[in-house]
């Protein structure tokens, strides 16, 4: 079986900065709050979905994006329950996001946001049943 990331695109963005020069790491200052779900298009394709916000006292950022993966063979149950779509498709995709923040903080004339890498395998094991 190959599984591909066919596509992503950002759906949703919002970005407030009321000083530029205060916000630079999600793990040194701020509040991360991260989301992550699954949509089961058809029977060989799947979307991971993040939400992401972001904040300070004088910075805000919520985004949301949809990264779209391709089986080449039928999805069956047991994939679906499995830990590809909870745990490697998000660690596949998470690095893209994260640049993508990065970039649009730097190329925003703020210092750039460097988020965390996540353990989506912890972040898995905690979610709430």
């Amino acid at each position: 079986m190959n599984i591909q990331l066919k596509h992503w695109q950002v759906t949703s963005l919002k970005m407030t900065s009321e000083n530029i020069n205060t916000f630079t790491s999600a793990t040194s200052s701020g509040d991360l709050h991260l989301e992550v779900g699954n949509t089961f298009i058809d029977d060989q394709n799947f979307d991971v979905l993040f939400k992401i916000n972001l904040s300070d006292d004088e910075f805000s950022l919520e985004i949301e994006a949809r990264f779209d993966f391709q089986l080449d063979v039928i999805m069956t149950e047991d994939f679906k329950t499995s830990s590809f779509p909870v745990v490697n498709a998000p660690a596949i995709s998470f690095p893209y996001l994260r640049a993508f923040i990065s970039n649009l903080t730097l190329q925003s004339g703020i210092k750039p946001i460097i988020l965390p890498s996540i353990n989506f395998v912890e972040l898995h094991k905690n979610k709430d049943p």
